[in-house]
């Protein structure tokens, strides 16, 4: 069976609070509980749509009392490298190409100010889709066991690490699997949100959690062909002018 997992990308004070008040509607409707990567520290002026909401902090605190979930989206969504990581996605990166000690640095810096919050977390969203195994290094001694993207239609352990896997932005899926979409509410418009309300609304027995999603995970050794095998296809196809 094909069930869906929401994942919100660049969640911060100074987000658009007018299309994440519209999909927090929309998400409450469907009784969907969403997976929300939070920027402990942005500094990133692209996600700098309003002014900062000096209630910004309550409000998290107040959804995950309701189930939302909370991933730490890297520390200040910085881009320092044109490293595009181990998936290979976006050149770009706030952490994929640094030392060990840095990215530790950093990662360590943001964990300390979610915990502050009392949002603390052992799930990661890597910024552009970007990291390398100095990460993986740095994530594992702090504390972190699961990251949430990856090529894949199943959940998997390696390394020490759980692996939600990512794909779409969109519902779409191959008939059966678990898929994260990845939603950037920001470049949303108000339709597309009020469309991915109406599917919520008329699917909602698909949808679950992302702890649901990461309690049950596959060896990766099973999952690892078909991966390379979607990596391959959706590398060509993103390249395709």
């Amino acid at each position: 069976m094909t069930r869906f997992v929401i994942r919100l990308d660049d969640i911060c004070p100074t987000m658009d609070h007018g299309k994440f008040a519209r999909a927090r509607a929309a998400f409450d409707r469907a009784g969907v509980r969403p997976l929300m990567g939070v920027v402990p520290d942005n500094r990133d002026p692209d996600l700098q749509i309003d002014a900062a909401d000096p209630g910004f902090w309550q409000m998290m605190r107040d959804l995950r009392g309701e189930g939302w979930g909370i991933s730490q989206h890297g520390y200040r969504h910085l881009i320092h490298t044109s490293d595009r990581g181990l998936l290979g996605i976006t050149p770009r990166s706030e952490f994929a190409g640094r030392g060990l000690d840095d990215q530790r640095a950093d990662l360590a810096a943001g964990q300390a100010i979610l915990a502050r919050e009392g949002l603390g977390t052992d799930v990661f969203m890597a910024p552009f889709h970007s990291y390398d195994r100095a990460t993986l290094t740095a994530l594992k001694s702090l504390g972190f066991t699961t990251l949430t993207d990856g090529y894949g239609i199943v959940p998997w352990r390696q390394d020490g690490l759980t692996f939600v896997p990512q794909l779409f932005e969109r519902p779409v899926h191959f008939g059966a699997g678990v898929y994260t979409l990845c939603l950037h509410l920001n470049n949303m418009t108000d339709e597309a949100i009020d469309a991915l309300g109406h599917f919520m609304a008329t699917n909602a027995a698909r949808f679950i959690s992302f702890d649901q999603v990461r309690a049950r995970t596959w060896p990766a050794a099973l999952v690892r062909p078909l991966g390379l095998a979607l990596r391959l296809a959706l590398t060509a196809k993103r390249r395709r002018p």
